[in-house]
């Protein structure tokens, strides 16, 4: 009547599966993703141990390469910003302090090294801190994952991992670039600068700012970018604060985030000061709102890993069109108004004129013509294996 003996054994088979599925399937896909973390953190893990081993490889004395790792520790508290009144001069301060340690690191593990390989080695080692930093907390997360049994955690860190791995992975490539001295993509708006100054620049070494006084379509301007080759991002909000006196335009060119779907290279105007850091925009904008001075800007897109990797040769090619857009809004001013024209960005591999942003090119140029190449006979590999 309620059918065969077969039926209802098979029912209480499928019951009991559902039963043991419902039990012990939210382990076993527990288990299965922190496996999957597991290797997540380990690669991770070793961008850390490569970026280390990078630094290490420019130091000479056996001693000073051992305090590399306790040096990779390094980190920065931000202030209390509860009370929100001078929270710009706090962050200043804390700024400063972080500069000046990480510059005694660099004096302690290579004392002998060239100024401007001092402040490659200090670039380096901030890309390197922050392969470490990544790589220790996505660990941390790992642990909880495992101590609490948070599936959820697992899933939100999981979900989060692509974006990590660009970040971790732009850190380390940053690493060996301003090992190499190699300009990055962040290096855009100096490099653009650099090309416009045709004579001997003037050195402001407290501000690590190399500044030079020409005529461009008629109009006096001050072109200004962070000293080179060694990677520096200067002072340029101090600078504006010494040398924007008496001028009527202040244009920054600066390489900006992209929205996924723009092309790399792409160029944007628009106003405003077109820099990231928090402390120096604060008082660039402060100066021009106190000397009602219009700030017009010029952006290079490119993604975050591209930012602080090796430049690649549509960022570089995007130079004409910058060009071009810095012409007309030269233009747009008065004839004898005095501009500024600020190249905002890191000044690694790319010196303070002219002919050494011409070096700079062909660096650019040979560097993505070997990457190709490799790329091209990576390629043929994989066929020939297949």
């Amino acid at each position: 009547m309620f059918g065969a003996q077969g039926d209802i054994t098979s029912t209480i088979v499928w019951f009991l599966f559902f039963i043991i599925f419902m039990l012990f399937a939210p382990r076993l896909m527990l288990a299965q993703t922190i496996l999957k973390l597991e290797k997540e953190v380990m690669k991770f893990e070793g961008y850390a141990k490569k970026a280390r081993n990078y630094i290490e490889r420019e130091i000479k004395d056996k001693s000073a390469k051992k305090r590399v790792k306790h040096y990779m520790d390094f980190f920065t508290i931000n202030p209390i910003e509860t009370d929100p009144y001078g929270i710009i001069k706090k962050i200043d301060h804390i700024v400063r302090n972080s500069e000046d340690r990480l510059k005694y690191f660099v004096n302690q593990l290579s004392p002998k090294l060239s100024t401007e390989r001092k402040e490659d080695m200090k670039m380096a080692l901030i890309a390197g801190i922050t392969t470490n930093q990544i790589a220790k907390i996505v660990r941390d997360f790992l642990e909880k994952v495992k101590k609490y049994k948070m599936y959820q955690l697992a899933i939100l860190l999981q979900m989060q991992l692509p974006l990590i791995d660009e970040i971790a992975r732009a850190s380390l490539k940053a690493t060996d670039a301003f090992l190499k001295q190699l300009p990055i993509g962040d290096s855009i708006g100096p490099l653009v600068t650099a090309k416009l100054i045709k004579g001997k620049p003037k050195l402001n070494k407290q501000l690590d700012f190399a500044y030079y006084k020409t005529k461009l379509f008629g109009r006096p301007v001050l072109i200004c970018k962070a000293m080179g080759p060694g990677g520096r991002l200067g002072q340029p909000g101090r600078f504006l604060e010494k040398y924007s006196k008496g001028y009527k335009k202040i244009i920054t060119i600066d390489a900006a985030g992209k929205l996924e779907g723009e092309k790399t290279g792409s160029v944007a105007e628009g106003v405003g000061v077109a820099m990231g850091g928090i402390v120096d925009r604060y008082k660039i904008e402060e100066v021009a709102a106190k000397r009602k001075i219009p700030l017009d800007a010029i952006a290079i897109k490119m993604n975050n890993e591209e930012a602080l990797t090796p430049m690649k040769s549509e960022i570089l090619n995007a130079i004409p069109e910058v060009m071009k857009l810095l012409e007309e809004s030269i233009k747009r001013s008065k004839k004898n108004d005095k501009i500024i024209i600020i190249g905002v960005g890191n000044s690694s591999g790319i010196g303070n004129d002219a002919k050494s942003a011409i070096e700079a090119e062909k660096r650019i140029k040979d560097y993505n013509k070997k990457l190709k190449a490799k790329e091209k006979n990576k390629r043929k590999g994989f066929f020939k294996k297949e």
